[in-house]
């Protein structure tokens, strides 16, 4: 039989409350007889955070026991940050198979110390629970007994509630008090924090952007759906991420307990199998600074590290990777000119004080970046404005190549003729004939992208060989004005035999054109001064082996 088990977080006042099992969704789960967990908080009152780490919950029963949730490095919570305005919000942990047999007793497993943050404070403090409950290494473990058991079974539920109210803190030393408590559904989904779940895929269907699969992981199987809004890409910044069976990836979403999947806001593509869990925070930013490349993130989602302050420091560098929201890369100018106002999903390496980003993600706020893909026009209907293109390479969603995509377009998109002048939607289907290479950049709606932008791009000459223009995109660097020349390492490319990294040595034509990202034309003197170290680029021109004859340049912002 198929059911849920749910665990969830408390406070209130100075409470502390971990629920399991609230309130059955009924619906199928990812993998019968498994338990899905979360945490929630309950409103306190005194602190604004209490980080914890969670490394492991055991269920015993007549004849033995079994974990229910184990995590190596320590899951940390911010206990208190699982509320918003005294709603309890809930957190994913992950699921296991639930045990067969009456459970009497559960034991929680967890770091001795805990990290708090009074009221209105940015520094932490740190208490330890008492030492009785030492186990050593530097754990803790205390228990809930379950007087006459009981069973997960169909529409169950079961809540274990650490209330803070009674926990004893003197000394910096935290004794804590549990008891059964029957807390509030999670089934809405607005009332859940997205939570990032590690795996590998297999079992993948349908078609982009309505994709699923499933996802492997240390603690069971989770049904993955993805949808028009999930992001996805590839963790070292190369375009055209494609989802595969087999692949390592880093799910970011909610779990819907009614119809048993986790609904994916991003799917990252890992490098490979053996990619660790880099520490990560995430949360809206203050002192921005763009010169220096660095800002401060509010801990509102941490992983592998407790802070010890409410904003940690960020600082990033050349090798750091940026991306939009919808995972696509962007410049790290164009990153800072965005950030403000924003969440951001950093990770990286921490030392105690400063994460220095390897990757930084843009998670929200009104820019102007969006899902992109291009390929060769297979068909073309200009009195609906829209045109059918086969899929070459795309950014910020699940796609395929080769797969038909329509893109359409609507009274506020914009229009780029092969020369990247602005045209009328007119002009832009009369220039338009089948095989031209078509660019679209916008939301989609069902399985169409609605443009926000679409554009004639130059189509490529296959492999480097003959005269056609190639078309490079990158971050540039060694910029020298004088002798018109700049390095562009790839991002994305067509029309030669590129590669992800490799750097081109451009040189341009004394002839040749230039334009801003808007489609406006540039004198060459202008261009260069736009032109920045970290900043986006396309070329057109001749490649041959690293270096590139420019005719056509275009400052970029994604």
């Amino acid at each position: 039989m198929k059911f849920w088990h749910f665990l969830t977080i408390f406070v209130a006042g100075l409470t502390l409350a971990i629920i399991a099992g609230c309130g059955g969704g009924g619906g199928p789960s990812s993998s019968p007889g498994e338990t899905a967990i979360f945490l929630t908080d309950d409103l306190a009152t005194g602190y604004d955070h209490v980080w914890i780490q969670l490394y492991e919950i055991e269920a015993e029963f007549a004849s033995g026991s079994q974990v229910i949730f184990d995590s190596s490095e320590g899951k940390v919570i911010d206990v208190r940050a699982l509320n918003s305005a005294g709603n309890n919000l809930f957190q994913f942990l992950g699921v296991v198979d639930a045990p067969s047999q009456p459970i009497v007793n559960f034991k929680f497993t967890v770091d001795t110390d805990l990290s708090l943050m009074a009221t209105g404070a940015t520094t932490a403090t740190t208490a330890v629970f008492v030492p009785g409950l030492s186990v050593g290494g530097g754990k803790s473990r205390f228990e809930i007994a379950v007087p006459g058991g009981i069973n997960l079974s169909a529409a169950d539920s079961v809540t274990f509630d650490f209330d803070l109210a009674q926990w004893n803190l003197s000394g910096g030393q935290v004794t804590p008090v549990g008891v059964i408590f029957n807390g509030p559904s999670v089934n809405n989904l607005d009332n859940q924090r997205g939570e990032d779940v590690k795996g590998t895929v297999s079992g993948l269907t349908g078609t982009a952007p309505d994709r699923s699969f499933v996802l492997t992981t240390p603690r069971g199987t989770i049904a993955v759906v993805t949808n028009a809004n999930t992001a996805i890409f590839n963790s070292n910044g190369a375009p055209s991420p494609v989802l595969a069976n087999g692949e390592t990836v880093e799910v970011r979403g909610k779990f819907d307990p009614v119809a048993g999947t986790f609904v994916a806001s991003s799917v990252k593509i890992e490098d490979g199998p053996g990619v660790s869990q880099e520490p990560k925070v995430k949360g809206p930013v203050q002192n921005v600074n763009s010169s220096t490349g660095t800002f401060e993130v509010r801990a509102d989602f941490v992983r592998n590290f407790v802070p010890t302050n409410l904003y940690v420091p960020v600082t990033t560098s050349a090798s750091t990777r940026f991306y939009n929201r919808f995972g696509v890369v962007i410049s790290s100018g164009t990153y800072f000119d965005s950030i403000a106002g924003s969440q951001v999903e950093v990770e990286g390496a921490y030392n105690g004080t400063t994460l220095a980003a390897t990757k930084v993600k843009l998670e929200d706020g009104n820019d102007d970046f969006y899902p992109e893909a291009r390929g060769p026009a297979m068909s073309i209907d200009a009195n609906a404005g829209q045109v059918v293109i086969t899929v070459q390479e795309w950014e910020g969603f699940a796609g395929a190549a080769g797969q038909s995509l329509t893109i359409a377009s609507n009274g506020s998109t914009q229009y780029r003729n092969e020369d990247g002048d602005n045209v009328t939607k007119q002009a832009f289907f009369a220039a338009l004939a089948q095989g031209n290479t078509v660019k679209g950049e916008g939301t989609f709606e069902g399985s169409v992208l609605v443009a926000k932008r679409m554009e004639i791009r130059a189509s490529g000459g296959g492999g480097g060989a003959g005269n056609d223009p190639h078309d490079a995109n990158g971050t540039v660097s060694n910029i020298n004005a004088g002798a018109r020349t700049y390095t562009v390492t790839l991002t994305s490319w067509v029309g030669f035999n590129g590669a992800f990294g490799t750097q081109i040595q451009v040189t341009m034509n004394s002839n040749a054109t230039y334009r801003d990202d808007e489609g406006n034309s540039l004198t060459e003197g202008q261009f260069f001064a736009g032109l920045q170290n970290g900043g986006l680029v396309e070329v057109d021109g001749l490649v041959t082996g690293t270096s590139m004859a420019g005719v056509k340049a275009k400052l970029d912002d994604d």
